[in-house]
């Protein structure tokens, strides 16, 4: 062999290592790029049953916007658990003044048709509040919210208003 033809095949050689590592790189891009697809379309889901419970439950929207609208835009899937704890929250407290529940109907002597509104976001302020203290993985925001939160309404529920703080 000649000192061209090996340089040839030297080239020829470098080309194709060339060619697969930059093949290999197309391909890691291409996962990230399907992750982030799928990340998008999770958070587009969770977006559009946000967007479906505050279409069944009006009265959440002001309460939602209020009390996480960085969560919304930020973490969706996380938000999505806390509007659903919101929701649960919401007919907690409508059932438990029908049936008549004394602190909740002193509230609505007070504060008329808003006391139920008023209390999700009091309650959700107070939790919000104690977990920036406390949460250490934005991954079970949702979570640990809807904990707090559904023990925290059960209090207020059960608990004159001065106790309480409502």
């Amino acid at each position: 062999m000649t000192g061209q033809e090996l340089s040839k095949r030297q080239s020829s050689e470098t080309e194709n290592i060339e060619t697969d590592l930059s093949e290999t790189e197309t391909n890691s891009f291409d996962e990230d790029e399907v992750n982030n697809n799928n990340n998008s379309k999770k958070s587009q889901q969770s977006f559009l049953a946000i967007g479906k419970i505050i279409q069944n439950n009006p009265e959440l929207r002001s309460v939602v916007q209020g009390l996480i609208p960085d969560l919304l835009l930020n973490e969706p899937q996380q938000a999505e658990i806390v509007v659903c704890a919101l929701d649960r929250g919401y007919h907690f407290l409508a059932a438990e003044l029908e049936k008549g529940n004394s602190v909740l109907t002193l509230q609505k002597q007070l504060q008329g048709e808003v006391a139920i509104k008023q209390l999700l976001l009091n309650t959700g302020f107070k939790q919000v509040d104690y977990m920036r203290d406390h949460l250490i993985d934005i991954s079970q925001y949702g979570k640990y919210f809807t904990r707090g939160f559904e023990n925290r309404l059960k209090i207020a529920t059960t608990t004159s208003q001065p106790a309480s703080g409502f």
